[in-house]
């Protein structure tokens, strides 16, 4: 008989541990826990309202996509192809779901006091009704009821952005996005409001090694010449078409918050210089730096919120990013110096 431990989820988890304050954060809570949620930074992918498939497999769906999750199983030594994450050249990666899966459970007691795990056990109790702890001893059980879940139609996406009371959720694309997906949610009739957010980053950060290619893309899908005036109409352009499919906010991952606002000449001259060749760290700085105040002046004309992540150093794995690409975990977090070393 294998021993296991229960998974309870205690009502005041999150809240702070004086009684008095903990009373007030209860009376607050119970005021807004039954209104609609609506979620202006949601990590989705809109192909799944679009299209509303099931889920593949429970690694499938918690573990190969989430780099929270990855980054922790690779800071502890478990390799990225052994977890099922894709790689850049198509090189095989471990496609066993249940393998990815025991690999996670035997190490879940990792991701104590995350907030990863925090979400994790809601998602197991709630919305799978699992009473028992994953850890090793419970993997195949926690594989199979929510493999089995996944397969009915209450588990496909648009069931559970009903059955969660979802308003309205924000999905993030990138500037080089033709918005396929937002345009099938819209043509298919269904009521679920899914609207993108305009994330320019990959033209607009020197350092990116696609930066130049990106740019040219970016601004024939615009229908623009790739001169400065030209870069700055396609944004334009583009913002527009992403508020048509329901955008009113933009998302920006700076390295840092820093800010210039260059004379249409100096901009000019930066401009031709950062999509000529490679550059150095200050001229990339100054373009990122001077594009922020740029994005900032469009979104005074066309009512865009801003959403600013600055402050996070990504992609220091070179070895990672080289194999598996960008933004695959491993993101640090800085505050005050932003190291780069």
């Amino acid at each position: 008989m294998i021993l296991t431990k229960a998974l309870r989820l205690h009502p005041d988890r999150l809240f702070p541990s004086d009684p008095a304050t903990r009373d007030i954060a209860r009376r607050l809570y119970a005021t807004v826990k039954d209104l609609p949620i609506i979620s202006p930074h949601g990590h989705t992918d809109p192909r799944w309202f679009a299209y509303d498939q099931p889920f593949a497999n429970p690694a499938e769906l918690l573990i190969v996509p989430d780099h929270y999750v990855f980054r922790m199983l690779y800071s502890q030594g478990v390799r990225l192809d052994e977890l099922g994450v894709p790689t850049i050249d198509g090189s095989a990666t471990d496609s066993d779901p249940r393998a990815i899966w025991r690999r996670f459970a035997e190490r879940y007691h990792l991701f104590r006091g995350t907030p990863s795990r925090m979400w994790l056990d809601w998602v197991f109790a709630e919305a799978f009704g699992i009473d028992v702890r994953l850890e090793a001893a419970t993997a195949d059980h926690y594989y199979d009821v929510i493999d089995a879940a996944l397969k009915t139609d209450a588990f496909r996406p648009r069931a559970l952005f009903e059955r969660y009371n979802i308003e309205v959720i924000a999905t993030t694309e990138g500037p080089l996005d033709p918005l396929d997906h937002h345009r099938a949610i819209r043509e298919s009739g269904w009521s679920g409001k899914v609207v993108t957010a305009y994330r320019p980053d990959p033209v607009l950060d020197p350092d990116d090694p696609k930066f130049i290619d990106n740019v040219q893309r970016f601004c024939a899908m615009a229908g623009e010449d790739a001169s400065y005036a030209g870069y700055l109409r396609a944004h334009e352009k583009r913002r527009a078409d992403f508020r048509a499919a329901g955008a009113t906010s933009t998302d920006h991952g700076h390295p840092s918050a820093f800010t210039a606002n260059l004379s249409p000449e100096e901009a000019e001259a930066l401009y031709a210089k950062v999509t000529s060749g490679p550059v150095g760290a200050r001229e990339a700085e100054l373009f990122r730096g001077h594009m922020l105040v740029q994005m900032a002046r469009m979104s005074i004309e066309d009512g865009m919120v801003m959403q600013l992540h600055p402050g996070v150093h990504r992609n220091h794995n070179d070895a990672v990013r080289a194999r598996f690409g960008k933004d695959k975990g491993a993101d640090i977090p800085t505050a005050g110096e932003f190291v780069a070393a």
